[in-house]
C-alpha cells in the first residue's frame, strides 16, 4: 500500500514544527534538517541533525529502512534547499549551480516518495503570480524557476500552518487549513477529515490516525 506523503506549508511561527507535538516519540524518526530545539517537552528517539544533503537522504533511507520507525518527519524541505544551494555554489560555477540544485531537489522528492511510510515534511512558502501577474497563490518556496510551483504534486496532501486571534482571546489559534481557497497550494483527499471540513486542530498524529483510518 502506498503510503501518504504530507506537506505543512507556512510562514516561520505558524506552528509547523509545533504539531508534531503529540507524535509517539518512541516510532517517529526526527530528521531535525533546522538544527533546532524542538519547541515541545519530551524527544523523539529517532532524532538525527544531518551536515550535508546527503546525510539528509542517508537519514530518509536509514528511517525507511528500520523496523522500529513506523513514520517520518523531514524539518524543513526549506533547510534542506539552503543546504543544496550552499553545496551548489561551493563545488558548481555557473549554470552548473542551478543544475546541481534541481537535480537534487527531485532527488529529495523521489527518496520521499519511495518511503513505504507516511512522511511529514514542513516547508515555507512564497508568493507566486501567474504568468499574466493576476491571480498571486502561495506556494513551497524554491530556488530559481524550474521547480517553482511544482514541489506540491510530489506530495499526496498539502496542508497549510495559519494562526490568527479569536475575539476575545490574546494568544493566536493555529490550526491547518485543507483546501485551496485561491490563495493556496493546499490540497487534501475530501473523504479523509469529509467535504465540509476546511480547517482541522494544529496536530499532526491526529492526521496521521485519519490517513490510516482512511487506508483501512
Amino acid at each position: 500500500m502506498h503510503k501518504y506523503k504530507v506537506l505543512l506549508i507556512g510562514a516561520s511561527g505558524r506552528g509547523k514544527t509545533y504539531s508534531f507535538r503529540n507524535m509517539n516519540r518512541q516510532t517517529t524518526a526526527f530528521i531535525n534538517v533546522e538544527n533546532k530545539p524542538i519547541p515541545f517537552k519530551g524527544q523523539f528517539k529517532f532524532e538525527a541533525i544531518p551536515e550535508t544533503k546527503n546525510d539528509v537522504l542517508s537519514w530518509i533511507q536509514r528511517a525507511n529502512s528500520s523496523p522500529a520507525i513506523d513514520s517520518i518527519i523531514i524539518d524543513s524541505f526549506s533547510a534542506y534547499g539552503e543546504m543544496l544551494m550552499a553545496e551548489a555554489r561551493a563545488i558548481k560555477t555557473g549554470w552548473d549551480i542551478m543544475n546541481h540544485y534541481n537535480e537534487n531537489i527531485f532527488k529529495f522528492n523521489d527518496y520521499v516518495k519511495r518511503c513505504g511510510k507516511e512522511v511529514f515534511v514542513t516547508a515555507h512558502y512564497e508568493i507566486i503570480e501567474d504568468e499574466l501577474g493576476g491571480s498571486k497563490e502561495r506556494r513551497v518556496k524554491t530556488k530559481g524557476k524550474e521547480w517553482e510551483g511544482l514541489i506540491e504534486k510530489d506530495y499526496t496532501m498539502a496542508l497549510y500552518a495559519e494562526a490568527k486571534v479569536e475575539f476575545g482571546q490574546s494568544k493566536p489559534k493555529h490550526f491547518f487549513t485543507l483546501y485551496n481557497d485561491g490563495s493556496t497550494s493546499a490540497k487534501t483527499p475530501p473523504d479523509i477529515f469529509g467535504e465540509d471540513v476546511i480547517t482541522i486542530d494544529n496536530d499532526c498524529n491526529l492526521v496521521l490516525e485519519k490517513i490510516r483510518d482512511f487506508q483501512k
